[in-house]
């Protein structure tokens, strides 16, 4: 009797029905995993839509699919991003969408792919995993499998890290991401006490809520602080102007006007915080799909606040203050407000995420705030060329 062979392919993703089954597999691999929240599939679409999405709408790209014996058992996304090429480099490459069965012979399959696209474009350098930019979701999580991951926050298996390391790749730098329990950690620690005094008591230091009736304006100025606040980080490049009238969209139906605060130092917009409802949580039993119920649910859900699980994605301190009192001051104090109309709300826990492992600015305030380091993500790079 002949012994059975299996086949394994790697194509290159061209058709609309190539795209669904990409946008498909991770619903078909990870089904069943626990700690697995599966997102939305809409949001999942539009992600990877140019026409909705403007961070992918100029990239150089191309998608990926690993088929054994007629199943797809793997996916991965190669790209260029010009955004990057302008603030840092045009060595470097990306790949992101990394998702596969445990498999080494796959997981090396789709690398390589990914990494041959690269050299074709002239690039020398991969790094990874990313999907579109360090402004979406990136990272490889490395630490942290048991507990589920929060809305826009990716998911992974142990057997990647090892896989990808097994092919090159070595640490670039590592994310983490902090958990905070709303209802513990109190009193709080002395010196998170003194700040929030200085800041009540200080003329200079003042902080509200968003106003819901120019929100659009009021997310510009928000981003404006990020990218000023962020601007030297890891990777980083700003949010340009298409991209923020997009997120304000895309946030508009989920954020409480109590939950997003700024603050002001010297009469001047200096610092910003922005705390939403896990989506993931609220689209639990959805298996990603909003039809042809599930959107009323949803709906449901987001106007009764059933989420227990929050995060804070987004949040700035202008450089210029950064490390100094009135900042640190200010930025423990949006942080007790958000918390605390948090827990009127009827959240219990708060992810920060994500911080870069050696901003130690960001790490001492998520410490201050008695949150605790949960997950670590993994950015990896290689030399290919």
């Amino acid at each position: 009797m002949q012994a059975s062979t299996t086949q394994l392919d790697i194509i290159e993703v061209r058709t609309p029905a190539q795209t669904k089954r990409f946008l498909d597999l991770p619903y078909d691999i990870y089904r069943g995993q626990s700690a697995w929240a599966p997102p939305l599939r809409i949001e999942r679409k539009e992600q990877l839509d140019p026409k909705k999405n403007p961070a992918a709408r100029d990239l150089d790209r191309q998608l990926f699919l690993a088929i054994k014996d007629g199943k797809d058992v793997g996916r991965i996304a190669a790209f260029l991003n010009p955004a990057h090429d302008l603030h840092h480099d045009k060595d470097t490459a990306f790949f992101g969408y990394f998702d596969a069965i445990d498999s080494p012979e796959t997981m090396t399959a789709l690398l390589d792919a990914a990494q041959t696209w690269a050299r074709t474009k002239g690039r020398r350098r991969m790094v990874g995993p990313a999907q579109w930019s360090v402004n979406e979701e990136v990272g490889l999580l490395v630490d942290g499998f048991d507990d589920t991951n929060v809305v826009l926050m990716s998911y992974g298996r142990p057997y990647y890290a090892p896989a990808i390391e097994l092919a090159g790749y070595s640490k670039a730098v590592d994310m983490l991401a902090f958990q905070a329990d709303l209802n513990a950690g109190y009193p709080r620690p002395k010196i998170t006490q003194m700040m929030v005094d200085y800041a009540q008591k200080s003329k200079a230091i003042t902080w509200r809520t968003l106003n819901p009736k120019d929100f659009d304006a009021e997310i510009a100025r928000a981003m404006h602080i990020f990218n000023d606040a962020w601007s030297e980080n890891w990777g980083f490049f700003p949010f340009p102007d298409d991209a923020i009238r997009h997120l304000a969209k895309e946030m508009k139906p989920i954020i409480a006007p109590d939950r997003f605060w700024f603050g002001s130092i010297d009469g001047e917009l200096a610092s910003f915080l922005c705390l939403l409802p896990d989506l993931n949580e609220l689209a639990a039993g959805f298996d990603g799909k909003l039809l042809p119920f599930n959107w009323a649910k949803l709906i449901y859900r987001l106007k009764k606040q059933t989420a227990k699980q929050a995060r804070i994605p987004l949040m700035g301190l202008m450089r210029k203050h950064h490390n100094t009192r009135k900042g640190l001051a200010l930025t423990a104090a949006l942080c007790e407000e958000s918390f605390e109309a948090a827990r009127q709300a009827g959240f219990t826990h708060c992810e920060l995420s994500w911080i870069l492992e050696d901003n130690d600015g960001m790490v001492a305030i998520c410490e201050q705030a008695s949150a605790v380091p949960y997950k670590t993500y993994r950015m990896y790079e290689k030399r290919i060329g």
